[in-house]
């Protein structure tokens, strides 16, 4: 009997003891099956293969509590809340020695393999993006991903967000799978630029419809409706015999000899090209904005306004509509200073954009 009570008691001891050590381990999702429904266009970062990190692969503990590497990811999904940093707290690199960027669409993972690419869904509007694991963390009981200040205003997050990350796996031909692929697609960064001008020939398309512009004014003026309608009193400057409607001849002004009236300042036929300049300089004269996003909170859209423009050297507002706070940098005087900077947010920050006509 006393044996039995002491195997008892050993067996009460283990399991004491093995409370004390707290492991935090994320959960495997079921078997990804094969999708057919529709599939959706999402923002973010497009997914490459990239080796992990081997220094990055091993298990290891913080603040008592310890952080099991999922080796193998294929299947993961999680839930749980979200928060965003904007600042490394150990300098400005992650934990596979990369320079931390708040502009860039990146998160920090305490478990999944580094760099990797995971689906980020906002639970409670719906939205969605895809960023690039590249840091551990967070440690805070119950947060389960932090992202990085962009990634968070693209989401609309703010700290203690509730969201579902889905794993994206990358095979070496360029493969994805995982539960971060069902039902979306990441939208290619590919915008159809107009051709650039030709800076070679001493001046942008801006300084040709400028030197062009002073011509304009008395091509306009040998259109005149005088001149259409035969009548008298026409200047001096276009009353050339061949001036006419349709080169018709004109009757000389009074006092003048055949022969010795004076020429036409501009002849007739150089007249349309004109125009055309005086018309393409009207258009190009427009302003243009390109937007990035809208937001409902103003603080939040006129914080990432002032990151932006500081990182792109560009001015820029935020235009409010109601409840929506749009985010727009410009304005430019031609459509293709703004298609410059669109593709400069889209190959630098990774950020989608369109242009738009300023307000």
């Amino acid at each position: 009997m006393r044996k039995e009570w002491l195997w008892v008691g050993a067996v009460a001891a283990a399991v004491l003891l093995s409370g004390c050590v707290t492991t935090t381990e994320e959960t495997q999702a079921p078997v990804q099956q094969a999708y057919n429904g529709p599939v959706t266009e999402i923002g973010g970062v497009e997914p490459h293969y990239e080796p992990y990190n081997p220094g990055t692969m091993q298990d290891y503990k913080v603040n008592g509590d310890t952080y099991r590497i999922v080796q193998n990811p294929q299947n993961f999904s999680q839930t749980g809340l979200a928060a965003w940093y904007g600042e490394e707290a150990n300098g400005n690199t992650t934990a596979i020695g990369e320079q931390f960027d708040p502009n860039a669409l990146t998160a920090a993972h305490p478990t999944l393999p580094i760099p990797s690419y995971v689906r980020v869904t906002n639970l409670a509007n719906g939205r969605q993006l895809v960023v690039r694991v590249n840091d551990r963390g967070p440690y805070t009981p119950g947060r389960i991903i932090d992202l990085s200040k962009a990634a968070a205003d693209r989401l609309n997050l703010s700290n203690n967000t509730k969201v579902k990350v889905d794993f994206i796996s990358v095979a070496p031909d360029g493969t994805l799978s995982g539960p971060g692929t069902v039902g979306t697609v990441v939208a290619k960064q590919s915008y159809a630029l107009p051709p650039r001008p030709d800076l070679d020939s001493g001046g942008g398309m801006d300084t040709q419809m400028q030197q062009a512009a002073p011509v304009a004014a008395p091509a306009v003026q040998t259109m005149d409706s005088n001149s259409m309608s035969g009548n008298d009193n026409i200047p001096a400057a276009s009353s050339g015999r061949s001036g006419g409607f349709l080169g018709a001849p004109q009757p000389l002004a009074p006092g003048v000899l055949e022969g010795t009236e004076p020429q036409p300042v501009i002849s007739a036929p150089t007249a349309a090209p004109v125009v055309a300049s005086a018309a393409a300089t009207s258009s190009a004269s427009g302003s243009y904005v390109v937007q990035v996003g809208a937001l409902s909170n103003a603080e939040r859209a006129q914080s990432w306004q002032q990151q932006l423009s500081q990182q792109f050297g560009v001015p820029g507002k935020v235009d409010a509509n109601g409840a929506v706070y749009r985010v727009q940098l410009g304005p430019f005087s031609n459509r293709q200073q703004a298609a410059q900077l669109q593709q400069r947010l889209a190959s630098e920050a990774q950020q989608q954009s369109f242009i738009t006509a300023a307000p």
